[in-house]
């Protein structure tokens, strides 16, 4: 499976009613490779992401994982993929800790390689832990999307404008994140509107009205 890519999608179409908000996109990245997905507001970044995740179903068009056809209807594979939304949603009777519980028992993570408690600190969490994720800042709740969404050492990671709600300290703790997870061969699909602080994609893929173009440095 080494020359495999992590993920490949070809010719994806979305349509919403008459309106075509994605005209087969395709992107191939392999393992530690990562991706910033680029353009205007409205120009189909979120919905290409959830095609991604398996989140939105294709008009047309594959997507893989690891060389299997992905649409997240099969449990096992959708444990290899991380997708941290735009505006992430919680339970509303669990507080931050019982979260991250939950997603370790549903991921069967190994308690003697957990990374929550880490990551809860270093996105300064820890001392949050019994509130409940309603009470908690806009960026504090996607810092706590964010803890989940590495906590399982995801094969592919996809994140919908992931620095709009972080502090500065914070964004620096994603980029080192990111940087983590590449090299250890994560890889990353993450939508942003400018350049951010401490991490280099490998590639850039651009969306306009629908059509996505890839540049590489």
């Amino acid at each position: 499976m080494s020359g495999v890519p992590v993920l490949r999608a070809e010719g994806i179409v979305r349509r919403y009613g008459a309106v075509e908000a994605l005209s087969g996109a395709s992107l191939s990245l392999s393992a530690g490779e990562a991706a910033f997905l680029v353009g205007s507001n409205g120009a189909g970044k979120s919905t290409l992401l959830r095609c991604l995740a398996g989140w939105d179903a294709l008009d047309e068009g594959r997507v893989e994982l690891l060389g299997r056809r992905f649409d997240g209807a099969d449990r096992a594979q959708r444990t290899l993929v991380a997708f941290v939304p735009d505006v992430p949603a919680f339970y509303d009777d669990l507080t931050a800790g019982e979260h991250v519980r939950f997603v370790q028992r549903a991921n069967r993570l190994d308690p003697a390689d957990d990374l929550a408690e880490e990551l809860m600190t270093r996105f300064g969490l820890d001392g949050k832990r019994d509130l409940l994720p309603l009470s908690y800042s806009r960026g504090m709740r996607q810092k706590l999307a964010l803890v989940l969404a590495f906590a399982r050492r995801p094969r592919l990671l996809l994140l919908d404008e992931p620095y709009g709600p972080l502090d500065p300290e914070a964004s620096r703790v994603l980029s080192a994140l990111l940087e983590e997870a590449r090299a250890a061969g994560t890889a990353i699909v993450a939508s942003c509107h400018h350049d951010v602080p401490g991490f280099c994609p490998d590639a850039v893929l651009r969306l306009e009205d629908g059509r996505l173009s890839a540049e590489r440095p």
